[in-house]
């Protein structure tokens, strides 16, 4: 029997989907406190402790992830652009709006230590290590206003921390619709998703 190559370790695997599941519900919870009137899913109450949860589980999972990839030496490898990753964003931009509806084959074959072609590998940097992190950072901010009021005050107040922390809040919604149609866009329509739970495609 031919030796599958894993593609995602189990690590990677299991913080995948720690983070899908916090993400959507911090996602509902948070639209919930923001939208109370509006939104009748839960208790406000119920938001907040669920939203708080799932944050910090968010936080853990991270840096177990960034661990991970530093201390395998593989970050670089899978995550930092490179020069030419900008230059080649055209090609996998037209291939996901144009060619993948006429039935052309992928550009890019994912690799164990290459595995996200230049779109999505800028992209993942820029979600996962600048605005998640400040997107915990506000949250930890309106968690506990008190302990954080200097840096708070620093940056013009809480209103503006919020208004930074919805906004984020709006990008990761977008993201995680754009990123579960272009799940679907493997050489099958389930074969990324099998990926992400056994390690391998077919």
């Amino acid at each position: 029997m031919e030796k599958r190559e894993i593609l995602h370790p189990l690590v990677v695997r299991i913080c995948h989907w720690v983070h899908a599941v916090c993400i959507v519900l911090l996602i509902f919870t948070g639209f919930q406190m923001r939208f109370t009137e509006a939104l009748k899913m839960f208790s406000f109450e119920v938001s907040v402790k669920v939203h708080n949860f799932c944050g910090f589980l968010v936080l853990f999972s991270f840096f177990i992830l960034g661990a991970y990839y530093v201390f395998s030496g593989k970050f670089q490898k899978v995550y930092l652009p490179r020069s030419e990753d900008f230059k080649k964003v055209p090609i996998y931009v037209n291939y996901y709006f144009i060619n993948y509806f006429f039935g052309e084959p992928h550009p890019f074959t994912p690799k164990p230590d290459d595995k996200f072609n230049s779109l999505q590998k800028i992209t993942y940097f820029m979600l996962m290590f600048l605005l998640l992190p400040l997107q915990i950072l506000t949250g930890l901010f309106l968690w506990d206003p008190l302990t954080f009021k200097e840096v708070i005050s620093f940056f013009g107040g809480i209103k503006g921390i919020a208004a930074v922390h919805l906004l984020l809040a709006y990008t990761f919604t977008a993201f995680v619709i754009a990123h579960i149609y272009l799940a679907t866009l493997g050489h099958t329509f389930f074969s990324h998703f099998k990926a992400m739970i056994l390690g391998y495609e077919d």
